[in-house]
């Protein structure tokens, strides 16, 4: 994750320097549009950047989920066997009162 944050910030720093490289040219001259397709190009790496970290982080939070939903299934049983114990002497309370 840190290596792709460190991606992301270079390419705004590049895009950066870019943008104040625009002003040396005009709007209509070859060298502007090709500054712009270069941060164009920039703006792609950042996203297909932040896409792949968006799906290990998708990754990571369904297996941390399975992780306690089979934590919780394993202690069901200890669970139930609680709660009907708990129930049991309750009704024996009360038979013998």
């Amino acid at each position: 994750m840190l290596r792709d944050k460190n991606k992301i910030i270079k390419s705004i720093e590049k895009i950066n320097k870019l943008e104040e490289g625009l002003a040396l040219f005009e709007e209509g001259d070859e060298e502007y549009l090709s500054v712009l397709v270069k941060i164009q190009g920039l703006y792609d790496e950042i996203s297909d950047t932040a896409l792949e970290c968006f799906k290990d982080m998708t990754t990571k939070i369904r297996k941390t989920g399975q992780k306690r939903i089979e934590k919780g299934i394993d202690q069901l049983p200890h669970a139930i066997k609680e709660s009907i114990a708990g129930q049991v002497n309750g009704f024996k309370g009360e038979l013998f009162e």
